[in-house]
Formats: C-alpha cells, sequence, structure tokens
C-alpha cells in the first residue's frame, strides 16, 4: 500500500498564475519609479531591470538572502498576509558612500547591524518605494501599506512557513557595471489569489513617464506640418444623358449656398463665407465645426 501524504490546498501549484502576467506589467512601472527614487542618492542615473515574477517556495527564496540583509515584513491591506521587502547591505553602504561623495568602492565589513545613517537611508528608500508602490496598484486595487517590523536578517523575519508557495518580484539595481544588486518583493501566493480577476486586466498607461520637453519639442514640429485646405461652392447633379451632351461654351447653373464648408484632408473644420480681401478671393471662418474630439 503506496504511503498516503497530505495535501496542503492552495500550495504546490502545477500552473502559472495568470496573475503574474498582471504583476509583471506593475513591475515594469514600479521598476521605472524606483530608478527615480535611486537616482538622487547615488549621483548617477541607476540602470533597473524588473524581472519577470516567479513562484518560489519560501525557504528556497530565504536560503539565497544573504544572512546580513534589510528585510522589512509589511501588512498589505486587503491583500492577506504578509509582503517582505529585501534590500542588500552591500547596496545601502554603497548608497550611503555615493550619497556623501564617494565613487560606491568602499568595502563592506563584516558586521552584524546598520549604522545609524544606514538605517535612516534604509527608511528614506523603503518608504518612498512602499508610496510608488501603491501608485502602481492604485488603478487595480488600493493598498494601505503598514510596516510591521523591520530586521537586519532573514532569521528575525519569518513571515511564512518554509513549504508556503510565494510570488518573488525582483528588480536588479547597477549603478556601475561590476556592481548590481537584487531589490526583492515577496508575496504570499494565497494573497495574490484573492484579487487574481483585477491581476489579469490591462494595467493602465504609467501617465508619469511622458517627456514634457520632448512633447514641447514634437509639438513645435507638428505646427509647421502644412495641410491642404479647399473648399467648394456647389455641387451641381448632371444627369448621364446631359453628362455626355456637355460641349464648349454650355453654362451650367450653380448655386452658391450662404454658408460653406472648409475642408482639410477629409473633415469639415468649419464653415464660412466667400469674399475678397485686398484684390484678393478670401474665405472667412463664421463658425468651427462642432466635431467630438479626438
Amino acid at each position: 500500500m503506496n504511503e498516503v501524504q497530505a495535501y496542503a490546498l492552495g500550495r504546490r501549484e502545477t500552473q502559472t498564475p495568470q496573475m503574474l502576467s498582471g504583476l509583471d506589467r506593475l513591475g515594469e512601472k514600479l521598476g521605472r519609479r524606483l530608478r527615480g527614487l535611486i537616482e538622487p542618492i547615488s549621483g548617477a542615473r541607476p540602470h533597473v531591470v524588473a524581472h519577470n515574477a516567479r513562484l518560489l517556495d519560501f525557504a528556497a527564496w530565504s536560503a539565497d538572502v544573504p544572512a546580513f540583509s534589510s528585510i522589512g515584513v509589511y501588512r498589505v491591506a486587503p491583500l492577506k498576509g504578509q509582503m517582505l521587502l529585501r534590500m542588500d547591505a552591500a547596496m545601502i553602504s554603497t548608497l550611503v558612500d555615493c550619497f556623501y561623495g564617494g565613487i560606491g568602492n568602499r568595502p563592506l565589513p563584516a558586521r552584524g547591524e546598520f549604522t545609524p545613517t544606514e538605517d535612516r537611508l534604509i527608511v528614506r528608500i523603503s518608504e518612498a518605494l512602499m508610496s510608488r508602490m501603491a501608485e502602481c496598484w492604485d488603478d487595480i486595487l488600493p493598498l494601505d501599506i503598514s510596516l510591521v517590523v523591520r530586521e537586519a536578517g532573514i532569521g528575525f523575519a519569518s513571515a511564512a512557513q518554509p513549504d508556503e508557495q510565494m510570488v518573488l518580484q525582483r528588480f536588479q539595481i547597477s549603478i556601475t557595471r561590476d556592481q548590481e544588486w537584487p531589490v526583492d518583493l515577496l508575496f504570499p501566493l494565497a494573497s495574490l489569489r484573492a484579487v487574481e480577476p483585477l491581476m489579469g486586466a490591462r494595467a493602465p498607461v504609467d501617465e508619469d513617464q511622458s517627456d514634457p520637453i520632448w512633447q514641447a519639442r514634437i509639438a513645435n514640429r507638428m505646427r509647421d506640418i502644412r495641410l491642404p485646405a479647399r473648399t467648394v461652392l456647389a455641387r451641381p447633379n448632371l444627369s448621364l444623358a446631359d453628362l455626355m451632351k456637355l460641349k464648349a461654351g454650355d453654362i451650367i447653373p450653380v448655386t452658391i449656398g450662404r454658408s460653406l464648408p472648409l475642408i482639410v484632408g477629409d473633415r469639415i473644420v468649419a464653415h464660412g463665407s466667400i469674399g475678397e480681401q485686398d484684390g484678393r478671393a478670401a474665405f472667412q471662418i463664421e463658425k468651427l465645426a462642432q466635431e467630438p474630439a479626438r
């Protein structure tokens, strides 16, 4: 007889949850905002890569986390469970060095706690990152994010059982070619399952990334584009028999309307009348066309 093993519902998923694609789209937005968060601290434009979200056990994730790391445990209402934010000690030390004028090559001594300056930087980055995360999620699900505890090692911040399935959203940050560090957001799979229908929706466009300088330049260039404009004085109707009888010298009677269209491309943009100005025929606009905005 085969040995019977207990099975925990909600764990050991065999299929990739659909919500991961939605989390990837949110990760791309958050990655761009993370770049803007780090740049004023590092004094250089960092390179940020948002990796695709993936499933793994809590034990597998924690085994790869250095013993000395910044681990923040957060309550993210209305999601169930707790979310973890992990930042490497080497990244924090390097950013402190850069912030105070260094070039980020200071060796990291062996230690088990952060300095007061590093603690303040951790708080600054963590709070700003949580704020930007809430902004990215806002159109899908408003989040209320609050800190539960912040520790200097994964051993002091165990927020899940070793075999519990988690969803890892990782951002790889680098300032120079030979330095890169992961910033991890770790969600319980069960908490994201509850909002999976929302995560499948198309993520809204990140309007914060519009470049005002580029927009001004393209607007100025577009103002110089010339478009052919025309008006139609009359539209006489002729039968096919009359059309075939036409010859030089024939006169076709027409009636010019009081209000004539001004046509640009295939759209009527205004109505007006024909007149004269400075000895030349001219078109006077009397009323703009009322069309739905595009």
